[in-house]
């Protein structure tokens, strides 16, 4: 139990500095609350066995559209898919699958 506390925890954190890392490259105004809330959302819904990962990229993707005034190219995309790429690593890290 602890260790799906501290995945969550890992990538929650470090989707949401890679987020607002490259929302402030491109140029984009967001509050850091919205992107680490987007961050915790997403890392949550990542962490479902089986659909939990393509849900998280389109809840991300459609929020970062939402919420900001992100274009599709290159800041929702570059976001979302380095954001999978940490919770991949993150998960293969802490829960070993």
């Amino acid at each position: 139990m602890i260790s799906v506390v501290l995945t969550f925890v890992v990538a929650s954190l470090a989707s949401g500095a890679y987020l607002w890392g490259v929302m402030k490259a491109c140029g984009t105004v967001v509050p850091k609350v919205d992107v680490f809330t987007i961050a915790a959302v997403c890392s949550g819904l990542a962490m479902l066995p089986y659909a939990g990962l393509i849900l998280a990229i389109l809840v991300m993707s459609l929020l970062m559209l939402r919420t900001t005034d992100a274009g599709l190219w290159p800041d929702t995309l570059l976001s979302t898919v380095g954001s999978a790429i940490i919770w991949l690593v993150v998960r293969a890290v802490f829960l070993g699958s």
